[in-house]
């Protein structure tokens, strides 16, 4: 097996390049508008604390670990997650992404034993499945053809998030789900503007009705979705049915159809939108880097013997796994967070009021000055056994951390380790011209113009 150790990275892939200073007016509303990663300022990059007044009142910028470990740790219930639940409130309701305190806690313990690693695994032949089928369309077309890689990603991730947690026998359901997602993503930024800032309700709104209409999509779909499994003479142990039979433990309620609706709709963008985006740059950033194809290729042949990848072989995956880490490091599927204040609270040497929105830039924080050698370049042995040990959870972050930690991590790098592997398994993937793809904050992280790759299947 080849392996690639203690090599120097060459190899700097597109990223933002960040204003020296913060950027204020007219130019702060366009740069936001245009992509929100934009606005973060170079110090970010450098310091672990920014303070900044061009978004409200009481605004922060906040990358250093220990720092982030009080506001999402130690100090938690001393910040609350309002800027997120208002943003995605109209959507998601009152589900496990969008509820605080006792709401969401019974709401996760319901949901989480869906989620043990050990039971994940027995999804791997369904991972390997679909991506056979994408892999038999690549197959038909001429060698060397350009794919829309982000899309395929989308489209193979999301056909594994119903056929695993969330099945249905309604495809167009999924269609519907995904037509509304993506009406959704490309109208959001004004909303997630006015959040950010605190603009008044009153205040019009541009893409608004376009961003109403998406949501009632949604729910009707999912509504729909749920009308059909109560029909069903059988009921398979799957997300729907544990939901369905949750109770609260201590008012003994169980979900109404609403609350349904809302975590359903959290698992089904959630589980599959963030999962598609890393596949897509890290198939874009193995294109660009030959000799860790080559390693990662001859590592999976090493290991499977040439079968069809199964749950036996995900540990065993560990070169491939370090190259999935190191994408995400560099083009984080969720590249920004927020937290605000409840109440007066002290952050390290600093004094935080009530009322301050805390910016947690998870872009900029894997690619801070301080923590990270070349911290724009491409380098996946920062993620390898010997070296990982010395990473903080609170400067890594691609799933969050503490309590709100994603409660689908297993699950997605078990799904995105099985869909490369089988990928590499059978397919070559190359740039498909000089576009060189600089990444956008649109809620996930989204490469500006697609991602064209050439692929051959033989």
């Amino acid at each position: 097996m080849a392996a690639i150790v203690g090599s120097t990275p060459t190899f700097v892939p597109p990223h933002v390049v960040p204003p020296a200073r913060a950027i204020k007016g007219l130019a702060l509303i366009a740069g936001f508008l245009r992509n929100p990663l934009e606005i973060v300022p170079q110090d970010a990059y450098e310091q672990d604390y920014v303070a900044f007044n061009g978004l409200g009142p009481r605004f922060a910028w906040v990358t250093g670990p220990d720092l982030l470990k009080t506001v999402l740790l130690d100090e938690s219930d001393k910040f609350s997650k309002s800027v997120q639940i208002e943003f995605f409130g109209p959507l998601l309701g009152q589900g496990i992404l969008t509820s605080e305190g006792a709401d969401w806690r019974w709401q996760r313990q319901v949901a989480a034993p869906m989620f043990r690693r050990q039971d994940l695994l027995s999804f791997v032949p369904v991972f390997v499945s679909a991506t056979h089928r994408l892999l038999d369309r690549w197959r038909r077309s001429p060698a060397g053809t350009p794919q829309r890689i982000e899309a395929d990603m989308t489209e193979v991730t999301f056909d594994i998030i119903c056929a695993t947690l969330l099945p249905s026998s309604d495809a167009t359901v999924g269609l519907a789900l995904e037509a509304s997602a993506d009406r959704l993503q490309r109208s959001a930024m004004w909303r997630q503007l006015y959040v950010t800032a605190h603009m008044p309700k009153w205040v019009p709104q541009p893409g608004a009705r376009r961003i109403r209409a998406a949501v009632r999509a949604l729910r009707a779909s999912v509504g729909a979705l749920l009308t059909e499994r109560r029909r069903a003479l059988s009921q398979p142990d799957d997300l729907i049915r544990r939901l369905m039979a949750a109770h609260d433990p201590v008012t003994g309620a169980s979900m109404n159809d609403e609350q349904l609706i809302d975590n359903l709709l959290t698992f089904y963008l959630a589980g599959h939108e963030t999962t598609s985006k890393a596949l897509t740059w890290t198939l874009y950033l193995l294109a660009c880097s030959p000799q860790w194809t080559v390693a990662l290729t001859e590592e999976i042949a090493e290991v499977t013997g040439g079968k069809p990848v199964s749950s036996d072989h995900i540990d065993k995956l560990v070169l491939t796994q370090q190259v999935i880490k190191e994408c995400m490091r560099l083009y984080p599927p969720v590249p920004t967070t927020s937290r605000q204040a409840i109440g007066d609270v002290r952050l390290g040497e600093h004094l935080i009021k009530a009322g301050t929105s805390i910016a947690i830039p998870i872009y900029a924080m894997h690619r801070h000055q301080k923590r990270w050698r070349h911290p724009n370049a491409f380098d996946p042995t920062r993620f390898s056994p010997m070296n990982e040990g010395d990473i903080s959870r609170y400067q890594y972050m691609p799933f969050g951390a503490g309590p709100r930690i994603c409660i689908g991590m297993a699950f997605a790098m078990i799904e995105i380790t099985s869909i490369l592997a089988t990928i590499l398994q059978q397919a070559k993937l190359a740039l498909a011209d000089v576009h060189a793809p600089l990444p956008v904050a649109r809620i996930t992280l989204h490469p500006k113009g697609g991602m064209p790759l050439r692929v051959w299947v033989p």
